[in-house]
């Protein structure tokens, strides 16, 4: 029996610090892993970095919701 993946809503909580060079990289491996999850959220929590962590997660949001 395969398993249905369309009737949930899947949700991903990253506490995040320091963490630019890896924003992008995680999010990609995430919705690689995640593609037959059609309902899903990924929220990056910025834990008050003092680099670009935060940028780089308003980017992703950018492309993401295009």
């Amino acid at each position: 029996m395969s398993e249905r993946t369309d009737d949930f809503f899947l949700s991903i909580l990253i506490p995040v610090f320091n963490e630019q060079a890896n924003i992008q990289n995680l999010y990609n491996e995430i919705e690689e892993s995640l593609i037959s999850i059609k309902h899903k959220e990924i929220i990056f929590i910025n834990d008050g970095s003092t680099d670009k962590t935060l940028e780089n997660i308003k980017l992703l949001r950018s492309h993401d919701e295009s």
